[in-house]
């Protein structure tokens, strides 16, 4: 199951450096085939590879992958985590095999960083409200 993100920006951002495909895949430990479906979209693309692929390239992860996230939102909040939160959100929706569309995507990270950051949570804490979003709009969409 293949959740509603966005097409990315690798190979845009990539050729604006001038930098082959082969030469990102070697600096972020990829295959020239791997990072070629990552690129085309082929092969689903999760925060471990855009954070990778964001410090090869220096750029900001969301040059990558533009989530529906606001703009004032994204510039005071830290960027790791976000996409942390991201990942944990698709990866629970693919082991419930839900799609979960980017709006909801957007405004469930959202939520989730902000609490994250208030209580303030810790790394499983954070991980565990992720699915535990996801398993309960599973359910309420079951109904």
């Amino acid at each position: 199951m293949k959740n509603a993100l966005p097409p990315n920006r690798i190979k845009e951002l990539r050729e604006a450096r001038r930098m082959s495909s082969r030469e990102l895949a070697k600096k972020i430990g990829l295959s020239a085939p791997q990072m070629s479906r990552l690129e085309n979209g082929k092969s689903q693309l999760n925060v471990k590879w855009i954070l990778k692929i964001s410090a090869a390239l220096s750029v900001d992860t969301s040059e990558i992958v533009d989530l529906p996230i606001s703009k004032k939102f994204k510039s005071t909040c830290d960027d790791t985590l976000l996409g942390s939160v991201i990942g944990w959100l698709l990866e629970a929706s693919e082991e419930h095999k839900m799609e979960l569309p980017r709006q909801d995507l957007s405004k469930f990270a959202s939520y989730i960083y902000k609490e994250a950051i208030e209580q303030p949570l810790n790394f499983h804490q954070t991980r565990y409200l992720a699915f535990t979003i996801v398993r309960v709009l599973k359910m309420s969409r079951e109904k």
